[in-house]
């Protein structure tokens, strides 16, 4: 539960903070218009009771509130994944029906890690850094398949790995 909770808490952190104070904003405008500008000047048509014009307000500001953040969110985790941020967040702001957003969180590229000796981004799939050539992902020198760096034996071709792991 805790690893869940901290990895949420870190990917809800990527949200810029500008985003953030829109969504703010956009609740609060939101509370202002269903409680106090609807009452007070449409008084010649039927007006809900307060009750439901306070849950409508909710309702609506908690909606907005939520698309605005999760479009910083796209906006931010576009850019972090070496992907047009500014095209994604148009696509998921101007595509109906929430289809944008589907389609960014299916077609989105994987993480790029950096490289353990030079700090390169890498995709996660590389098996060497393009910039130092340090190998990512050990192989076995004889048979050339990805083994762990802690075997003493190749898995698939039973040779001794020992200093040939790279």
């Amino acid at each position: 539960m805790t690893q869940a909770r901290s990895h949420f808490e870190a990917e809800m952190r990527i949200i810029p903070t500008g985003w953030a104070v829109a969504a703010v904003i956009c609740f609060v405008v939101c509370q202002v218009a269903f409680n106090v500008l609807i009452p007070n000047h449409i008084r010649h048509q039927d007006v809900p009771p307060q009750p439901f014009l306070t849950l409508i307000g909710v309702g609506a500001g908690l909606f907005l509130a939520a698309v605005l953040l999760l479009t910083g969110y796209v906006y931010a985790d576009a850019k972090r994944r070496g992907m047009n941020a500014l095209l994604w967040t148009l696509l998921v702001i101007f595509i109906p029906k929430a289809l944008g957003f589907l389609a960014y969180f299916l077609l989105r590229k994987p993480l790029e890690l950096p490289c353990p000796k030079c700090g390169t981004a890498l995709a996660a799939d590389f098996h060497f850094c393009q910039k130092c050539g340090y190998p990512l992902a050990p192989t076995c020198a004889h048979c050339g398949r990805a083994v762990s760096r802690d075997f003493v034996c190749c898995p698939y071709c039973g040779k001794t790995v020992g200093a040939a792991v790279g």
